[in-house]
């Protein structure tokens, strides 16, 4: 197997469509096609599974690409290295972020960054913390600012706290308990809930809050892990949801949505970086974890 077949590979299932793949790495069909059948014939397994609904991975494909997306990572590294050590202002950074960071703590990061480093392709995306982790792990991303999970591999990554930020219980302007001006935590119990799928932190920390003044838990009418669409839904609507209190969703006087006054302390978020350990980090990822921890550092005084 050679590092072009293992590229091949991660595309093909990627875009689950050896058309689409092709396209993108410039090569024919039939190119691609061979091969992917050389690096079957080499590994002795069958790695893609081809049907009506399209290309997807066997167990042993899922288990190489996951190496694959490694080496790909780790190529790329080295290259953006070896360019720096000459002196070279280009290269490539990928950043992720959960939805909080992505309102102002990466956007001031990424400005102080491109204005240091304007010939750096730095790529930005958002997903939750478990999603993160994965891609900080097989090499899809190179930082990532995000909440830590439970199931941590510290002996793998690297997680340092930057900032607490404390939680608010969001509802519509015009829901029946916005106009209130104290809550108890037992006046939510009986309405339902946008929110992420167990075991995500703050979720956790939601059931935590209810579970501690002995209460039912809260129920999800909707789980999701896009806060686009937590904050589109609970628009007009009866649900409730939690966002971080400096959620532009839930602040000024155009806001659809708004705090609930609760009468007890919720919890705080913390956010912090994640990257892999390793015995020297690349100039770029230092200089952009330097400007997140400086914001951060701005934002809390």
């Amino acid at each position: 197997m050679d590092f072009r077949q293992l590229r091949n590979l991660v595309f093909v299932a990627r875009y689950a469509s050896f058309g689409v793949a092709a396209d993108k790495l410039n090569v024919t069909q039939p190119a691609l096609s061979k091969s992917i059948r050389a690096l079957e014939q080499a590994t002795g397994v069958r790695l893609l599974d081809r049907g009506p609904w399209g290309v997807r991975p066997t167990a042993f494909g899922e288990r190489l690409i996951e190496y694959a997306e490694a080496v790909l990572a780790l190529t790329d590294e080295a290259r953006d290295e070896l360019d720096a050590m000459r002196g070279a202002q280009r290269g490539r950074l990928r950043v992720g972020g959960i939805a909080t960071t992505l309102r102002t703590i990466l956007p001031n990061a990424a400005r102080r960054f491109l204005a240091s480093h304007p010939g750096v392709n730095l790529t930005l995306n958002e997903e939750l913390s478990p999603a993160l982790q994965h891609q900080v792990l097989n090499g899809t991303i190179d930082i990532a600012l995000m909440s830590r999970p439970r199931d941590f591999p510290d002996e793998e990554l690297e997680y340092r706290d930057l900032i607490k930020v404390p939680l608010v219980i969001v509802a519509d302007r015009a829901h029946p308990l916005a106009a209130r001006d104290s809550l108890r935590l037992a006046d939510l119990r009986d309405w339902l809930w946008i929110i992420p799928a167990r075991p995500d932190p703050d979720r956790t920390a939601l059931d935590a809050l209810f579970a501690n003044a002995q209460l039912p838990l809260p129920q999800a009418i909707c789980e999701t892990t896009s806060s686009t669409f937590q904050v589109s839904m609970l628009a007009g609507s009866p649900w409730l949801s939690y966002l971080s209190n400096t959620s532009a969703f839930a602040r000024g006087a155009s806001a659809q949505l708004v705090p609930l006054k609760l009468d007890v302390p919720l919890w705080t978020r913390s956010i912090g970086i994640v990257y892999r350990r390793r015995p020297a980090h690349r100039p770029l990822v230092t200089s952009f974890i330097r400007e997140m921890t400086e914001v951060c550092a701005e934002i809390q005084v």
